[in-house]
């Protein structure tokens, strides 16, 4: 919903605040989920609006500080507007100083906050699989590229499709069992995850029924849960889980079917732009001989190109679909 106010428009975010939107949006900042509301503004092709430095823990990840640094080209020189080196509170003060037009947070508490302060800010919530389109349609709307963002809503509804297609017709017999998480927290920390292992035909064993984000489980429960395969956030993990004989008896690791979530403009397992890619990686991930004709990289460069803008070289393609532990995201 919008309204004409002047040489502004007041549009209505997530948790129906109003937010004034400029003729010309070249001045933004995301707080909080950096690399996942910057993905999607990257996705609309609007990257040299943002003018927020990435955190530095997501600069371990060499290509997700690549792909930020290509595509957010006015941002990396100047302030994460967080508080210290762990990249923790909002550095309120300086955003009041700098006064960007709009602040895109999905932490409503610290919309309030800013709101408070008298900063415009843009609350984007992300609860269901509805949402996403919702989101895209509010930020094409502000960043004057709402065709791109009706766009982007149907390649995910298509992809989305093409992957139902196949997994119909896989027998309930051949269903692989997916554990997703973190192996030095033993956590699974978004419900998105049961989302993109369910979309690409698994049975999510990290309590699809649960209502809070973080569901985490002991060792002797995975065990019992026994995964077909195992999906983790950090390459740098894969080692230690095949070597922990507490493991040797899961049938993902007698089967060497653990694998490591794609990196690119932020981790693909969680909220991020490049959650249909997600699914198509998942898809062929667990059932590569439904999925022999899917090419994920040709995927993956023709997504970059069509709706980021940007083209991926070889090395970068190998960087996102095949982390490295010197690359990963800690």
């Amino acid at each position: 919903m919008s309204a004409i106010a002047g040489n502004t428009k007041i549009i209505y975010d997530t948790d129906n605040n109003p937010v004034s939107v400029p003729n010309k949006t070249q001045n933004i900042v995301t707080i909080g989920a950096v690399p996942v509301l910057s993905s999607f503004i990257f996705a609309l092709g609007k990257g040299d609006a943002i003018t927020n430095a990435l955190p530095s823990k997501f600069k371990n990840s060499l290509i997700t500080s690549k792909l930020y640094d290509a595509l957010a080209p006015n941002a990396s020189k100047t302030s994460t507007y967080l508080l210290d080196s762990m990249d923790s509170g909002v550095n309120v003060e300086l955003l009041l100083k700098d006064n960007p037009q709009i602040i895109f947070t999905m932490d409503s508490m610290v919309a309030k906050i800013l709101r408070g302060k008298g900063l415009n800010v843009a609350s984007l919530q992300w609860r269901e699989e509805k949402d996403i389109k919702k989101i895209m349609l509010f930020l094409g709307e502000v960043m004057g590229v709402k065709s791109k963002a009706v766009e982007y809503n149907r390649y995910v509804d298509q992809k989305l499709s093409y992957v139902h297609s196949i997994i119909n017709k896989i027998p309930s017999k051949e269903k692989k069992k997916v554990l997703y998480f973190d192996y030095k927290t033993m956590t699974t920390p978004h419900l998105i995850v049961d989302w993109w292992v369910m979309k690409a035909g698994g049975i999510s064993l990290s309590d699809s029924t649960r209502k809070i984000e973080k569901f985490t489980f002991s060792a002797e429960q995975i065990i019992v849960m026994n995964p077909d395969i195992i999906v983790l956030s950090n390459p740098n993990d894969v080692d230690s889980l095949y070597k922990n004989t507490k493991f040797s008896t899961l049938n993902a690791v007698k089967n060497r079917q653990v694998f490591v979530s794609p990196h690119g403009m932020h981790l693909w397992a969680y909220r991020t732009s490049e959650q249909p890619l997600m699914v198509l990686w998942a898809a062929k991930t667990f059932y590569p001989e439904y999925f022999n004709k899917l090419d994920i990289r040709e995927e993956t460069k023709a997504f970059y190109e069509h709706f980021v803008k940007y083209k991926l070289s070889d090395q970068d393609l190998t960087d996102i679909l095949q982390p490295t532990p010197s690359g990963a995201i800690k």
